[in-house]
This record gives C-alpha cells, structure tokens and sequence, in this order.
C-alpha cells in the first residue's frame, strides 16, 4: 500500500537566516504565536541527522495555543551554511544556541522564553543551560539523545580518534536508520525521502560529539532551570532506564519525567501526538 507523504506545515513558518560568530548563515523557522502576545517563547533544537521540518507539526500546534515558536537549523545540517556534517568546535554550537536565544527573547520581550531539544541536540541544551540559566525560563528535553545504545563500530571509533586532527573532514556514515526514530510507516517513508537528512558525518564531528559528551555529563550537576524530559518507552536509539537514572540525579528542584508506552525516539512522528502536546502545553502553562 502507498502511504501519502505526511504535511508536515514547514511552509506555514516564516523562512529566515541570521548570521552566527563565525560568520555562517544560520536558517531557522519561526511559528508566530497565533494569538496577540504570546504567552511564552520556545527555541527548539534538532538532532544531528535531522532538520527543523521534523518538528514542524508540533511547532505549528504550539503556535496555535499562543508559543512563539523558533527552530534553528543547525550549521551543519539543513539549510544552513557551512560545511555539511562538520563542526570544528562544540562551542561554536552553542554558541549559535545562545544568539537564537537572544534573537527569540529580543523579538519576544516580555513572553517567558523556553529552550527545548530532541536527540543529539539534548547534549547541547543541558550544557547551555548549565552556563547560561538567563534568560531561559526552562528546558525542556524532547527524546533526548544523552544515552545512545547506537553508535560507530569500533574499527569507525579508531578511525575518529586518529583522524579528527589529520584527517578532520574525512566523512563516515551517521549510524541512524529511520526505523530508529519511529515504526509509523507513513514517516518512515518521509524520512527515507527526506533529501535534507544528513547521513554523513566529519571525523572532527565525531570527535566533538565526544568532547560535548564529557561536557555534557559535567554539566548535568549544574541544572538548576526548571526541567521537562518526555521519552518514549520504546525508544530503539537509547538507553531508556539509563537516561531515568540520569534524570532522577539531577540536583534541580523543579524536574518532570514523562514516559509514552509504545512510542519511539521521535515523539512528533508517534500516530498519536495528543498527550505528548498536552504534556508540554500543561507544563509551559505552569510555569508562565
């Protein structure tokens, strides 16, 4: 049976760019509130072979209940400039967190601003957030890809560590199928199509994907925003119990843990979005 491609309303966003440190143009969309002064402001970052379409649905039901909405799209991925699937620095990526932060909060004043992210980009969400708590009223972590059970082969792994100095834009496979992001066949063929998903990354990108895990995990000790983690039970690219374990050490006094029975690594893909959604609007409600 041929199942129709999903409407995914990227169209409906505005298109913009905005230019980073380094000089790269950085693509984001933004959803407007749909009502007259938003009631909060949300920046949303995208995992590492994904793009900001992916989240695109959600955005635009969000921005039906008055979140103004930003998605980013990462420098090496997407729309934006740069070398695809290269990073040389991890902190030139949050970097680019910060001034999609600033440029949300600047065009939204006054509307509490939210910082939320999905797989990969999870790891740079706990660490700005750990810097920088202002002016970021809470995270909010989306499928979050802090404890992968998917990663290089050993041989790849080597590859990465004596590479990523000589040979820092040599490129090997993201070892991501779709079918470790969702089972609902009508995504699966909308991944498989995607022309935009990146399935090659750098040995340097690689390399600083390490180097922001480490981080990552000093970071979590700083928490002290306000935390939402929403995760599917059925999530086949991580570690589900470990990423439980992980969220019932943070120090935060203010944290939620939801989990979906049944669901998959990307939540906005599940047949059944209702609760997921309802969790995220009760919780920015709460907190505005």
């Amino acid at each position: 049976m041929n199942l129709p491609r999903p409407e995914l309303p990227g169209a409906d966003a505005l298109s913009r760019f905005v230019t980073a440190g380094d000089g790269v143009e950085l693509h984001h969309l933004h959803w407007p509130a749909a009502k007259p002064g938003p009631r909060a402001t949300l920046v949303f970052l995208h995992g590492i072979a994904s793009h900001a379409d992916w989240f695109a649905e959600t955005a635009a039901d969000l921005a039906r209940q008055g979140v103004a909405v930003y998605a980013p799209g990462a420098a090496p991925v997407g729309r934006s400039g740069g070398r695809r699937g290269h990073l040389d620095r991890y902190e030139q990526a949050i970097d680019d967190v910060d001034r999609m932060v600033r440029l949300a909060g600047s065009e939204q004043p006054g509307a509490p601003l939210f910082l939320a992210a999905s797989s990969w980009a999870a790891k740079l969400a706990v660490v700005h957030a750990s810097r920088r708590p202002v002016p970021s009223a809470g995270l909010l972590l989306l499928g979050p890809g802090l404890l992968a059970t998917v990663g290089l082969s050993p041989a790849r792994q080597a590859a990465v560590l004596a590479g990523h100095l000589v040979r820092p834009t040599a490129r090997l496979p993201i070892p991501l199928t779709p079918e470790l992001y969702t089972a609902n066949p009508a995504y699966l063929e909308y991944i498989r199509a995607d022309k935009l998903r990146l399935l090659e990354a750098t040995t340097r990108f690689f390399w600083e994907t390490l180097r922001l895990d480490r981080r990552r995990a000093r970071a979590s000790a700083g928490l002290r925003l306000p935390l939402l983690v929403l995760q599917g039970e059925a999530d086949a690219m991580m570690d589900v119990p470990a990423t439980r374990a992980w969220f019932d050490g943070l120090g935060t006094e203010d944290k939620t843990y939801r989990a979906y029975p049944g669901a998959g690594h990307t939540l906005d893909f599940e047949p059944d979005r209702s609760r997921y959604l309802a969790d995220m609007l009760a919780w920015l409600s709460d907190r505005v």
